[in-house]
């Protein structure tokens, strides 16, 4: 009895209207706009799905040595890729004379114009697995 008393109470307070009617078109209006409000979160959730397919979310990097007259695992090569495996590889080799810099696209997994050296190969492999 106390609960349907309270409920009661909740549902039609003492300052307001006791007419059933008017308390389900405020419940029919309230749905409807919950109903509207979940759309547009689902609009803007979809939307959001696809641009993020586009964003960089594999990433590996490698370091190695190249030559042989250098020490240490001075050179690298990172891959950034979205989701489809697609984005770029940048190379850094490191030598006495210098340090040369390198990017290439990844399209899919794939090289695109330039071939990639193997630990190209093998970082856009790993961070297409990962």
């Amino acid at each position: 009895i106390w609960q349907q008393r309270n409920f009661l109470k909740s549902l039609f307070p003492k300052s307001g209207e006791r007419d059933i009617r008017i308390k389900f078109a405020e419940v029919i209006k309230l749905v409807a706009q919950f109903k509207e409000h979940t759309e547009k979160v689902e609009e803007r959730q979809s939307g959001l799905e696809r641009e993020g397919l586009a964003h960089i979310q594999r990433v590996e990097l490698l370091r190695y040595n190249p030559y042989e007259d250098t020490g240490g695992d001075q050179s690298f090569s990172i891959a950034l890729l979205d989701k489809k495996g697609s984005g770029f590889v940048l190379t850094s080799l490191h030598a006495r004379a210098g340090t040369r810099v390198f990017a290439k696209p990844v399209l899919e997994g794939k090289s695109g114009k330039y071939q990639f050296s193997k630990e190209e190969e093998k970082v856009v492999r790993k961070a297409i697995e990962s």
